[in-house]
């Protein structure tokens, strides 16, 4: 059943297991739910809060420890019980979580759920789920939106609500292999700057044996997370999809096709195909990375913990971290965002509501906050958390983890740098992704590529609408 329910969910474009979430009877309510009309913000009786999650390694590990510490201290003041329940990955979950809004079994709803881009297009207007926005105005001493990560914070409103919570957030960054910076005569603490400073790093990088090549200077496949970036970083209200990439309603066209983004970004890439040295059709490079196959790579803040654990460490080779290389000389010092947030869900039971909305507050706290960041590279939802001194002697002990600050310093002003959300997203990715690596490959050019990715992609969002007129 539960390989039939996938496959429905994954196919059909409607996404009719939650299609009710699309109707006027499924809209998000604009008052607030019964719970928040008490007088007290606390649960009335002992009460266990179910939190859906899909972490893995480290992370699961934290939500773990996180979830018993509190538990054992604020949980048992106030009778509230967290149990964090691992659902698989972001598709799994939400899969999950379609099948019960299609069963109508609204009690078997987590309290809390964390869902990624894709995740909560599917369920961003029903009438369950409950805009932590709520929270923010009736629990005035509760939690000070401002002591948010603003970037993070974006990522999570919808029409300039806050409808989740800022949780394992990441940007894109680069890393490289200091050693074979060394070895090709390039300087370690100089890493490219722009996609024309990279293809001449990855031309001296590139080792080759006869024509075989042994070392490639990047690895590097564009999709979404890496186009969140380099899209908007063009310009004044660049986005890869129009309504704010989804922030303001369903996308109904995608824009980077049409207002010359996509072609400069690929113009410039270009530039790094030409030397030959770029690997450009592996999703997953990391293992590439540490093996010493990919000199550099672009890969998720979050992806620091890993890299270590598993390279600084273990003493493999000296990391570095930098920036992404930005399209050009003219582009802004913005990165996008991306990774997944918490929502809060209405289960037919007000005091696990409550309760639910009091651990909200405790992960958001500077404390959990710093122990998220040290232990995932995940940005820390409390930006208090960099000044707390466990913090600061961390970063002292770990320098790498500085790249994190930094992004955040330069992206400050250019919080709509966002993962978009939109319909069947995976398949639109993959879309962008398909045609991009044909370009790169050099069996279609530049025209063919960006009329593919408008033409499929368009087509995509006006099948969505048709399934789901408004």
């Amino acid at each position: 059943m539960y390989n039939k329910l996938k496959v429905l969910f994954m196919l059909t474009l409607c996404f009719s297991v939650i299609t009710a979430c699309s109707t006027k009877q499924e809209q998000t309510s604009t008052s607030a739910p019964s719970s928040l009309a008490q007088e007290s913000l606390l649960p009335s009786a002992p009460v266990n809060v179910v939190f859906w999650h899909s972490m893995t390694g480290a992370a699961a590990t934290n939500i773990e420890s996180t979830a018993k510490a509190y538990n054992e201290t604020v949980g048992k003041e106030k009778g509230i019980t967290i149990t964090p329940v691992f659902q698989g990955t972001y598709d799994e979950a939400s899969t999950k979580l379609a099948a019960v809004l299609r069963s109508g079994s609204q009690e078997e709803l987590p309290d809390i759920m964390q869902l990624s881009s894709k995740g909560i297009f599917d369920v961003k207007d029903s009438k369950f789920i409950v805009p932590v926005q709520q929270f923010i105005d009736r629990d005035k001493s509760g939690l000070n939106a401002s002591d948010l990560n603003p970037n993070a914070l974006q990522y999570a409103m919808y029409n300039d609500k806050m409808l989740g919570l800022p949780f394992s957030n990441s940007s894109i960054m680069l890393y490289y292999n200091k050693d074979h910076f060394r070895s090709a005569g390039l300087d370690p603490e100089n890493p490219p700057k722009t996609l024309a400073e990279l293809a001449k790093t990855v031309q001296a990088l590139t080792v080759k044996n006869g024509d075989k090549i042994t070392r490639y200077g990047i690895s590097a496949q564009l999709r979404f997370f890496l186009l969140g970036t380099w899209i908007p970083m063009q310009g004044e209200n660049k986005y890869i999809f129009d309504k704010e990439e989804g922030r303001t309603g369903t996308p109904t066209t995608m824009t980077m096709t049409s207002d010359g983004t996509l072609k400069t970004l690929l113009t410039e890439w270009q530039k790094v195909l030409a030397t030959g040295g770029a690997e450009f059709t592996d999703p997953a490079p990391t293992k590439g990375f540490q093996s010493g196959l990919y000199s550099m790579i672009p890969a998720s803040t979050a992806s620091m913990g890993g890299f270590k654990k598993d390279i600084i460490d273990a003493g493999l080779f000296d990391v570095g971290v930098a920036e992404l290389p930005r399209v050009n000389e003219a582009s802004t010092s913005g990165t996008g965002i991306g990774g997944s947030a918490v929502y809060l869900f209405d289960r037919a039971n007000k005091n696990s509501l409550l309760g639910a909305w009091d651990y909200l507050k405790y992960l958001a706290t500077p404390e959990v906050s710093a122990k998220w960041f040290m232990n995932t590279g995940y940005y820390p939802m409390n930006t208090k958390a960099m000044e707390l001194p466990e913090t600061k002697e961390f970063l002292v002990k770990s320098p790498q983890f500085n790249i994190i600050k930094k992004i955040s310093e330069n992206s400050k002003n250019y919080k709509k740098y966002l993962e978009p959300w939109i319909p069947s997203f995976t398949d639109v990715d993959r879309i962008v992704q398909d045609e991009i690596i044909r370009f790169s490959s050099g069996s279609q050019d530049l025209d063919k590529t960006i009329g593919n990715i408008d033409s499929k992609s368009k087509q995509m969002l006006k099948d969505w609408w048709q399934a789901n007129p408004q």
